[in-house]
């Protein structure tokens, strides 16, 4: 099997490489340089234009069997501020790289978010409508309406907050800057008020990995087992990372400088229990896995 894997040096997608099984040809994409951490058998090609010629030559040349689509833009604020490039990234380019895997009849699997919900009833289901409030939001449920339609085997992947740590080294992680703060002893605000299902970043990897490898279509929440508050999440971190945990201080975000998010993005994973081998964990449990696997190496 074949599995190219988009926005190869994002958090998610690092732990996607750093598991693939070497009996699978796997290749990243990505704008970044190649990370001293890649396995050796990943090919790592950099691209650097979202221009669809350049795309089209690029899969075409590796035909791959399996498509992990993780790039995006996905800072919220920062869509909100540049609406046109979020859409020309989140929408157009899924686009191109989705009409890409029909043309190959290539498996297409999209990750998305649990910020598609409005948050007013939290641990969503699969049947559940989107109800997007900001335009990141807005911008992945275009996306994955086109992936649902499409005309190739297609799966869409909402993620819930994913915590850990890069693994490749790069990415965006909370978990990262949420310790920099602590080693500086600077106090972690976190809000009380905002209430998620978050998944560890391993088994985020395992289960991609795992539908890039079966037949399931439709779409499928990858969440944590456990619905917490920020907050309260923070404070289980702290005290598994072996941190100060008095520096996590509550806190509720009224800024009108924020893009909206919703209140509670909680997500059911009963589906995804139910037809996928990879375990799924608690908050703390979801730790012990990241510090175990960096401990590894």
């Amino acid at each position: 099997m074949k599995i190219l894997i988009t926005g190869g040096s994002g958090f998610v997608a690092g732990s996607i490489l750093r598991q693939v099984p070497n009996r699978v040809v796997a290749y990243a994409l990505s704008r970044q340089e190649k990370p001293d951490a890649l396995p050796e058998y990943v090919h790592w090609v950099r691209i650097l234009s979202n221009d669809a010629e350049t795309w089209a030559d690029c899969i075409h040349d590796i035909k791959p069997d399996v498509i992990i689509h993780t790039s995006a833009m996905a800072d919220i604020d920062e869509c909100e501020k540049q609406p046109r490039l979020a859409w020309e990234i989140n929408v157009d380019l899924t686009q191109t790289v989705l009409s890409l895997a029909e043309e190959i009849r290539c498996r297409f699997i999209y990750c998305s978010t649990d910020t598609v919900f409005d948050g007013v009833k939290g641990m969503y289901t699969e049947k559940d409508e989107p109800a997007p409030l900001n335009h990141y939001a807005k911008t992945k449920v275009v996306a994955e309406k086109n992936v649902l339609q499409s005309k190739t085997s297609g799966v869409v992947a909402r993620l819930s907050l994913v915590m850990g740590f890069p693994v490749l080294g790069v990415g965006n992680s909370f978990l990262a800057r949420m310790q920099k703060r602590i080693e500086e002893r600077k106090p972690v605000p976190m809000p009380e008020d905002e209430y998620r299902t978050p998944i560890d970043v391993i088994t985020a990897g395992r289960a991609l990995l795992e539908l890039a490898q079966n037949t399931f279509e439709g779409i499928i929440h990858l969440a944590g087992n456990e619905r917490s508050s920020r907050y309260n999440m923070a404070k289980i971190i702290a005290r598994e990372m072996n941190w100060d945990d008095a520096l996590i201080q509550p806190n509720v975000i009224t800024t009108d400088l924020r893009a909206p998010r919703p209140k509670d993005a909680s997500l059911s994973n009963a589906l995804a229990k139910s037809i996928l081998k990879t375990p799924f964990f608690d908050i703390a449990d979801g730790i012990k896995l990241v510090k175990e696997f960096l401990e590894k190496g």
